[in-house]
């Protein structure tokens, strides 16, 4: 069963812009960043002093330009009519990894970053406390993914499971991405997912079925949420 698209946007974006038609959700070349734990230099939702709902755009752009661990920053050509834009950037050996959105052209409204395995889901809880919802998908027979969401951070993370059969997600589960939010955001999340509500370490076949516990109140309004 596939998630509301709302939350399935964000998988498009960590599969889409890879380089390789093979889906491969664990990827050692993609961002090696620890600060989901370490915090730094800035606490989440901050990456790299860039502040979802803070930061201007033309800002983050210049910080990631400047900084000589990431490269080939390009930006997507802007649609008529439509003020958003966003650009992708990758680390200084590996392919692309992250993007910077901004809803209105003018601040930073999120970000998302696919991270090399390095941090498992037990320290970001240690962190970060417990997620509020959750919700899924199998974009392959031996890979599925959590995703996690954050409500009070704002940010969702994503947690690799071993298929939708038999993916059990546990405290060890490797992050491979995180979309970090401005309050806006997760508001809008909100008012347009179908999600489950979180009850702690199960399989991914436990959590997902058609019965949602959470229902977002546009969750199926086409014209605000994009869904249909």
């Amino acid at each position: 069963m596939e998630m509301n698209r709302a939350l399935l946007l964000f998988l498009v974006c960590l599969t889409a812009v890879a380089c390789s038609p093979e889906i491969r959700l664990l990827d050692e070349t993609k961002l090696k960043d620890l600060s989901l734990l370490s915090g730094e230099p800035c606490e989440a939702p901050c990456w790299n002093e860039i502040i979802p709902g803070e930061t201007a755009y033309v800002d983050a752009k210049t910080m990631i330009e400047d900084d000589w661990r990431y490269q080939n920053i390009e930006e997507a050509e802007q649609q008529e009519g439509n003020p958003a834009r966003i650009f992708g950037f990758t680390p200084e050996e590996g392919q692309v990894c992250c993007q910077v959105f901004s809803r209105d052209g003018q601040t930073v409204t999120s970000m998302l970053l696919q991270l090399a395995p390095q941090v498992t889901l037990g320290p970001v809880m240690d962190a970060h406390g417990e997620p509020v919802y959750v919700g899924g998908d199998s974009p392959a027979a031996d890979q599925a993914y959590m995703a996690l969401v954050f409500e009070d951070v704002p940010m969702v993370v994503y947690a690799f499971v071993a298929g939708a059969e038999s993916g059990i997600l546990s405290s060890s589960s490797e992050i491979f991405g995180v979309m970090l939010m401005a309050q806006s955001e997760m508001d809008t999340l909100l008012s347009c997912s179908s999600l489950y509500d979180w009850a702690g370490f199960q399989s991914y076949s436990s959590y997902i079925d058609e019965n949602y516990d959470y229902v977002g109140e546009f969750a199926d309004d086409e014209a605000l949420c994009g869904t249909g």
